[in-house]
């Protein structure tokens, strides 16, 4: 199986380009921005490293857009994207999260070194998992680049003498004329180790780091600052500066030189090693990236109906594995020996990229519980953002709460290594830290709060007993989300602030307690008048109450709301919607951002026919797109999902033979492994 030769790694990277929707769909309501921002870095599986073209692009450093934050406007600076260079560290569908990476500015170039600040035109682009080229139209130099475990790779071609490899250590984000997303360093200091390495170390974003750069057959390097040589010295110290500085390399000669690089969060000799390491030619380290992708990327397997679809699937796939980093053994925030990244958006990965990584891939799903509560024990509270910055990882915003809590059912349930009665201290802790005191003191000012730490609690209390341990100090509070609903609307209360949408995009969440959430809304023909409001059956001109069509992981989950009132019609109706026009191939392939792979994941679940609710033990049956899809699941075991028939509905529902009346089943079933035959009608079944 070759599940590499599907993906496209420039999917969702540019502007959407998606199918002109019809019914429902045509009355959704974007309201984030039109691009998916990822980026086409090599980069392994959850991998610690990425390199990638330069092009001082929102928010990945690739492509040429601005800063973008409304779906009206597209902003781009110049017609076309060029590249500068090629960075390291990058941040994978991710919008304004003020964190951009993007270090160690690698350009080679001809002639002076202020050459290396140019911007060049890009001929023969192409890349796949674990390998991307260029050539810069200008010098003509080709480009490519690949990574492993230890090291990321470079290797240039220059057809003429006179060739040099500049590395720009300063550079910290990205240079598009908002200083918003320019960084800079608090300290640097920089050694030459012979005529071909250097060390430096950095402090970004308040974090040191130490990077190592060598390039075997160089024949000699020299420090540089403001783009003039600084010869004869050995080592440059800066405080914080402006300026920009680093090294460049001179060669001896035309040909193709490869220059290796690593990044540690831990120490010089740390980089140092893990550069040092990698000893193996270009080639073979791009085709063991290669070969690791097949590898992360078949433990699904599908049989689609056309070749497009497969393209969609793994492309999708694809960029729901490129986060988070596996970090470990460089902790920066406990000392734990397991440590992840780049968990940038917990408030969008929680509700389908983590519980399709708990299923499937039981070594990173350990260290991400692992990092919970190592995190958890060293700051008293668990993160719902950690990227690689001493800066952002206390940061409270305004998202969500105690979304951890949630994740760590969704592994308990899927039997993830952690130690979970841990965990419910953590929990604990998590649910009585500092920054829950509003909550305690009833003056939250955001409604969704109230509900996430409640929802939190409920998921918490159930896998209490599920251990057989007392629930009783998370039951006191599972019950508070009904504060902040109005019996008079059945929605959430109006007067609240809400991130990224209204009462109506926060209203229909998968609650631990539907039954009850039903009755507030006055009963179950209500819930449903609501929710066909929302999604444009009814009123489809109100866009004041309407469904934000997969364009943000707000309200993603909604479609399957009408589960639990009967209505898997409608389940299916809307599932198929976003299928069919929300969803497509290319640059454009994304309806918005995806999030560290929130909504590339929610693509998977959908199309499958199955979606996790987190923080439960349940899986909800969709409307499945794919004829058969099989789960290599964490323990070995295979979990099929085979679709018979033709429709979009469901007709029946059959567990290896055993009819499922509900249309669903449990997480710690799906993961027992088995065949889910969902027989298919053209018709609405109610």
């Amino acid at each position: 199986m070759d599940p590499c030769s599907y993906v496209d790694v420039f999917h969702g990277s540019g502007r959407i380009d998606l199918p002109e929707p019809e019914g429902i769909a045509k009355s959704w309501h974007f309201i984030k921005a039109i691009c998916g921002n990822t980026h086409p870095a090599a980069c392994l599986p959850f991998g610690k490293l990425s390199a990638g073209c330069y092009c001082a692009g929102y928010p990945t450093g690739y492509g040429n857009h601005r800063g973008n934050t409304s779906p009206d406007n597209l902003r781009t600076f110049g017609e076309k994207a060029k590249c500068s260079g090629f960075s390291h560290l990058h941040q994978s569908g991710t919008g304004a999260i003020d964190i951009y990476y993007n270090y160690a500015l690698t350009t080679p170039f001809y002639g002076d070194l202020i050459e290396s600040a140019s911007f060049f035109e890009m001929g023969g682009e192409s890349a796949k998992p674990g390998y991307y080229t260029v050539k810069l139209k200008e010098s003509g130099i080709l480009c490519e680049l690949t990574a492993s475990e230890s090291a990321v790779v470079h290797r240039y071609t220059f057809s003429e003498p006179g060739g040099q490899i500049a590395v720009d250590i300063s550079n910290d984000g990205f240079i598009n004329n908002d200083p918003n997303h320019r960084g800079y360093s608090d300290r640097a200091l920089i050694r030459l180790a012979g005529q071909n390495a250097f060390e430096a170390e950095v402090v970004m974003q308040g974090l040191p780091l130490y990077i190592y750069g060598i390039c075997e057959s160089a024949a000699g390097i020299c420090l540089w600052r403001d783009y003039l040589p600084l010869k004869d010295r050995t080592e440059l110290s800066l405080g914080r500066v402006m300026d920009d500085y680093g090294v460049f390399f001179t060669l001896p000669g035309k040909g193709a030189y490869e220059f290796r690089l690593s990044i540690s969060a831990k120490s010089m000799e740390k980089a140092r090693r893990d550069a040092l390491a990698e000893t193996r030619a270009f080639d073979s380290v791009a085709t063991d990236a290669y070969d690791k992708w097949n590898g992360a990327l078949g433990k699904i397997e599908i049989e689609a109906l056309d070749e497009r679809d497969m393209r969609i699937f793994y492309s999708n796939f694809y960029h729901t594995l490129v986060k988070p980093s596996d970090w470990s053994g460089e902790s920066f925030v406990g000392g734990s020996s397991d440590f992840v990244i780049d968990l940038a958006t917990m408030w969008d990965i929680y509700k389908t990229q983590l519980p399709l990584l708990f299923s499937l891939y039981p070594e990173i799903s350990r260290k991400i519980i692992s990092t919970f509560l190592s995190f958890c024990k060293a700051e008293g509270y668990m993160p719902h953002t950690l990227t690689l910055s001493n800066l952002h990882k206390n940061d409270h915003s305004s998202q969500a709460r105690m979304l951890a809590g949630h994740s760590i059912c969704d592994a308990y349930y899927r039997g993830v290594e952690g130690d979970y009665s841990q965990a419910l201290e953590a929990a604990k802790t998590d649910l009585f830290s500092k920054h829950f005191d509003d909550f305690h003191r009833k003056r939250v000012t955001r409604a969704t709060h109230v509900v996430d730490i409640a929802e939190g609690c409920a998921a918490i209390s159930a896998l209490a007993n599920s251990m057989g341990r007392s629930s009783e100090v998370f039951d006191q509070f599972k019950d508070r989300w009904q504060e902040v609903f109005d019996r008079k609307t059945g929605l959430m209360v109006r007067d609240s602030d809400y991130y990224e949408g209204s009462e109506w995009n926060y209203s229909f969440r998968l609650m631990s307690d539907m039954k009850k959430r039903i009755e507030i809304a006055g009963g179950t023909d209500k819930f449903v008048s609501l929710l066909d409001r929302f999604f444009g059956f009814t009123h489809r001109e109100d866009k004041s109450a309407r469904f934000e069509g997969f364009n943000n992981e707000t309200d993603m989950e909604t479609p399957y709301a009408y589960y639990y009132a009967d209505r898997h019609d409608r389940v299916c109706e809307v599932v198929d919607a976003g299928r069919r026009f929300m969803f497509s191939d290319g640059r454009g392939g994304l309806p918005g951002n995806n999030d560290s792979g929130g909504l590339s994941s929610l693509y998977i679940w959908n199309v499958i026919g199955i979606f996790p609710v987190t923080g439960q033990n349940l899986m909800i049956i969709g409307s499945p797109h794919m004829k058969k899809s099989t789960f290599h699941l964490a323990d070995g075991k295979d979990f099929i999902v085979r679709r018979e028939g033709s429709g979009i509905y469901v007709r029946r529902a059959e567990l290896d033979g055993e009819a499922l009346p509900c249309l669903s089943l449990t997480s710690e079933r799906m993961m027992n492994g088995g065949e889910l035959v969902l027989t298919m009608s053209a018709d609405p079944v109610k």
